[in-house]
């Protein structure tokens, strides 16, 4: 399912801008919520399928699924996983990234499952919390019979800073300044949740000069 219980009143994508991804890869976004309708955890979609229908500009299209998730969640996630399985849930260390990593085919789309993601850098730590932090910031994609949540923006900001991509995180910049109110309160919980460098911070500052920006670590 797309949500657990409650009275959160959740902001959705127009379904208009699906018409900014392949008409193959909506059909595979709508079989993978399709697929876990059913399971009561929540999950995010990251990436570039969620920065795309957020009105981020990028070079190129989606061409993979990344779907972000607790660990618990993302358990339970693989043993529902829709499509073909290409490997078992294994703990990954990547350069600075540690996560429960797992990958599938859907419809000729490649779809990796994130579980628990932690990135460790340059004296930076940072941890990707769904259930406690992202969730209630999502906005949820409608896609016929089911729908599914986008990872905030703040945390692409964040991540792309955190791993040098300036060719991203000036592109989310940009799609955030637009709508700061959107952004700011998830943005300071990231912010104050994790660690940063004071370098990092400057580059937020400089990115997104906003005042209610809590600049600590």
């Amino acid at each position: 399912m797309d949500g657990k219980g409650g009275n959160h009143v959740m902001e959705a994508i127009p379904s208009v801008r699906l018409n900014k991804l392949p008409q193959e890869l909506t059909a595979a976004l709508s079989s993978l919520a399709d697929g876990w309708a059913s399971n009561a955890v929540p999950w995010m979609l990251g990436g570039s399928c969620s920065l795309l229908v957020q009105e981020v500009e990028l070079d190129r299209l989606p061409r993979d699924i990344d779907i972000y998730a607790d660990i618990h969640a993302a358990k339970q996630l693989h043993a529902n996983a829709p499509g073909i399985m290409i490997d078992q849930q294994q703990v990954d260390c990547s350069g600075s990234y540690v996560s429960l990593l797992s990958h599938y085919e859907l419809e000729g789309f490649p779809v990796e499952l994130v579980g628990g993601f932690e990135v460790l850098c340059d004296g930076a730590l940072y941890r990707l919390e769904v259930e406690r932090l992202l969730w209630v910031a999502g906005i949820r994609l409608d896609l016929g019979r089911s729908s599914l949540r986008l990872m905030p923006l703040s945390h692409e900001l964040l991540f792309n800073l955190l791993r040098n991509r300036p060719d991203r995180y000036e592109a989310i910049a940009d799609a955030m300044k637009r709508d700061p109110q959107r952004h700011i309160a998830v943005l300071n919980q990231l912010l104050i949740s994790n660690i940063w460098t004071d370098d990092q911070l400057a580059k937020l500052q400089e990115l997104l000069p906003w005042p209610e920006l809590h600049s600590r670590s």
